[in-house]
């Protein structure tokens, strides 16, 4: 296991410290921890975390080391306080540069993608329940 430095200077609380992704990296399982998520509505469904939790009572389930994620690494730190008052069997990491930082430690969880992307064809079938050739397909290619 990494010393980090703040956790070797006598620090109580993981969460006093916004990490970035080199520094997660370094810490030995940090790739399969559990996240919390505190972003707002509109962020969490436009990119859901797979399995992510809010800080609702789910959360009191977990142990351990968790990785906190906001849009605002102020507010990442701050939930990450709240987590480790709560729960005293957990450290909370605050992860600096939210969800693009989770991207690059939790490739498998949030694979790359392009923001705003839309797929190359797509097609539209006659009926789910009957046999047939599809209705249209779209392609983005020109003819």
């Amino acid at each position: 296991m990494v010393a980090l430095p703040w956790i070797a200077m006598g620090s109580t609380a993981v969460a006093e410290v916004v990490v970035d992704a080199e520094a997660l990296a370094k810490l030995e399982g940090a790739t399969g921890w559990p996240v919390v998520d505190v972003r707002g509505p509109a962020e969490r469904s436009r990119v859901p975390i797979p399995d992510g939790r809010d800080l609702g009572p789910e959360l009191d389930e977990v142990t351990g080391r968790v990785l906190v994620i906001a849009s605002d690494d102020e507010i990442a730190q701050e939930a990450a306080r709240a987590v480790e008052s709560r729960l005293r069997t957990v450290e909370a990491f605050a992860v600096k540069g939210g969800i693009d930082t989770l991207r690059v430690i939790r490739p498998d969880l949030l694979p790359s993608i392009e923001s705003g992307a839309m797929p190359g064809t797509y097609t539209i079938p006659t009926d789910t329940c009957q046999p047939g050739p599809a209705l249209h397909t779209f392609s983005d290619e020109k003819k």
